[in-house]
């Protein structure tokens, strides 16, 4: 599925990373504080910064390619047109909008809360039958659930206008400020070869 090309306090499964390594369906990869790991394949680059860990899988759904679980941390994925790549974390599932060059960022925060970063290419956000598009440029913070926190749900109406019940929301995306990483970068220099239903809420941080 790809071959590492850069590891510091990183690891391959339980043993230490090294550059050449070959990585394969089902393999887990982390690293440590201060650590960082990349990998590449075909059109496709994939940097964990410390403490992340994600497990990489060949996906036989036409969606994607390759699927990545992030279990924890922060990645930052540079996806070409001709590679297709979801990442899934929580139940929320993360992919280019469609087939162009793709940079994005995502960070587990909380075990219900992300941020996004869209760098170059707009991406496809969904989770529990609800979806939206984060636009390129854009990054957000992603709150998984809100209606377990208190948060109202969405009432829906028959054609009069009578109330039938309500649709739980299942994220809110927050519109944040851009900080740029030390990662950028480095990922950039090497990754430069080569039905949406449901309701949702979208606000801007003040």
């Amino acid at each position: 599925m790809g071959t590492i090309t850069h590891a510091e306090r990183a690891y391959l499964g339980e043993v230490e990373a090294s550059v050449g390594s070959t990585i394969f369906d089902g393999d887990r990869l982390s690293t440590d504080i201060a650590g960082v790991l990349r990998i590449s394949s075909n059109a496709l680059t994939l940097q964990l910064d410390a403490r992340s860990s994600v497990i990489l899988h060949r996906a036989a759904a036409p969606e994607a390619n390759v699927h990545v679980e992030l279990g924890s941390g922060n990645i930052i994925f540079s996806a070409g047109q001709a590679s297709n790549i979801a990442v899934l974390t929580d139940g929320a599932l993360i992919r280019p909008a469609s087939h162009t060059s793709t940079m994005a960022h995502i960070r587990v925060t909380s075990p219900k809360e992300l941020r996004i970063y869209a760098q170059r290419g707009a991406l496809d956000f969904s989770y529990h039958g609800q979806s939206a598009v984060i636009p390129e440029g854009s990054a957000y913070r992603v709150l998984l659930d809100p209606s377990e926190r208190g948060n109202d749900a969405a009432s829906t109406s028959d054609k009069a206008g009578k109330k039938i019940g309500k649709i739980p929301i299942k994220f809110i995306l927050v519109g944040i400020g851009i900080a740029a990483g030390v990662a950028i970068p480095l990922l950039v220099q090497n990754s430069e070869s080569p039905d949406r239903p449901g309701p949702l809420v979208l606000r801007k941080a003040p």
